[in-house]
């Protein structure tokens, strides 16, 4: 009797409220609705997260009381790793790779030399890893390319699993002391400020929008803290251009109090100079935002012929695309309708299936 499939996912880091996480899960999710086992692999596992994933060293042991039969390892590829890809590399099961991209080293260097080691090595592993594999993943063209560069062959693009529909109800009195608090045109980032998100390009851009106007500004920049010497020198950045009423770098926060923004913000902007899909665009644009973005990495392929899209992070320029589409409420109204057209698409495009078909090769090796 042929014994289930079973698709083992493996990746360096498991946690709640991250892309690589929400895409591990809904990939688990996916390939248990096609009947297909498995389970969630890790050098480190989130507290929360223990019931669904274990430490890969576990691996071995945990499958010795299974019936063998076609089994495959999918390794979810975003940075360097502590032993696990050397431990792929030594597995007899076929062995698929999904490329979620890894931001290149050269925007750490000065200000994370541990984070830059991570990126270059996360690299020189995903080099080696690529001959081992019989197939391939990417979450968008833009990484696809990436891979293919190291040698990877027909390369299947499958949309990250990011969830679909339910945007957080508003946290009421926060939308309350935004709204309270609102003089002119507010503007929102949400991402990790990490070197390469563009928050300096933000800060400065905030700057000359306020100066080169009457209109008061606010930019909000939400998102967990990056490494500490670039936290430095944003803060110290807001501070030199006296941006105390301007600039509010707040943190993380929860769902509802990031849907306050959503539900206040004027604009959605983006100033990343390298993206591998870029998940807070769509969710902006399922809030209804109208986004302006640099067009660098995946943005454009991400937007999908909507939104605004820079072909510069120049402040002056910036600021002057800005002050325009705020104050044309008929090319924000367009903005929104085509976005939530693109999120509908992004939406409607069936993961199961593309995710399946890339998985077959490794399902019958």
């Amino acid at each position: 009797m042929t014994s289930q499939p079973a698709v083992h996912q493996f990746l360096p880091s498991l946690a709640p409220r991250d892309a690589i996480g929400n895409h591990t899960l809904g990939t688990l999710r996916a390939l248990r609705r096609a009947g297909v086992a498995g389970g969630i692999w890790a050098e480190y596992v989130h507290g929360k997260l223990f019931g669904v994933a274990k430490r890969y060293q576990k691996y071995p042991g945990w499958l010795s009381g299974l019936r063998r039969g076609r089994r495959a390892l999918l390794y979810q590829s975003s940075t360097g790793s502590d032993g696990l890809v050397d431990f792929l590399a030594r597995r007899g099961e076929p062995l698929a790779i999904c490329y979620h991209n890894i931001t290149p080293a050269e925007f750490f260097d000065g200000y994370d030399a541990i984070a830059a080691g991570r990126c270059r090595k996360g690299r020189e592993e995903l080099s080696r890893l690529v001959p081992r594999a019989t197939s391939f993943l990417a979450d968008s063209r833009f990484n696809a390319s990436e891979l293919r560069s190291l040698g990877a062959e027909d390369v299947a693009v499958v949309f990250p699993y990011v969830g679909s529909g339910n945007v957080a109800e508003p946290d009421p009195e926060h939308e309350r002391r935004l709204r309270t608090g609102k003089r002119g045109i507010d503007l929102l980032f949400v991402g990790r400020m990490m070197p390469h998100k563009g928050v300096l390009h933000l800060v400065r851009a905030a700057a000359a929008l306020r100066a080169g106007g009457d209109v008061p500004v606010r930019l909000f920049l939400v998102g967990a803290d990056g490494p500490a010497a670039h936290m430095a020198v944003l803060r110290r950045l807001a501070e030199t251009l006296r941006l105390e009423d301007t600039v509010f770098i707040t943190g993380s926060m929860p769902d509802d109090q990031l849907a306050a923004h959503y539900a206040t913000a004027d604009l959605f902007v983006c100033l990343s100079e390298h993206e591998g899909f870029c998940i807070p665009l769509l969710e902006a644009m399922r809030a209804g935002l109208p986004v302006v973005a640099y067009d660098a990495g995946a943005v454009a392929e991400t937007l999908g012929g909507c939104g605004v899209l820079l072909g510069t992070t120049h402040p002056m320029l910036v600021a002057e695309t800005l002050s325009r589409v705020a104050a044309d409420e008929a090319l924000r109204r367009r903005l929104r309708d085509r976005q939530l057209s693109r999120v509908a698409e992004l939406d409607g495009f069936d993961r199961d299936a593309a995710l399946l078909s890339a998985l077959r090769p490794v399902l019958d090796g």
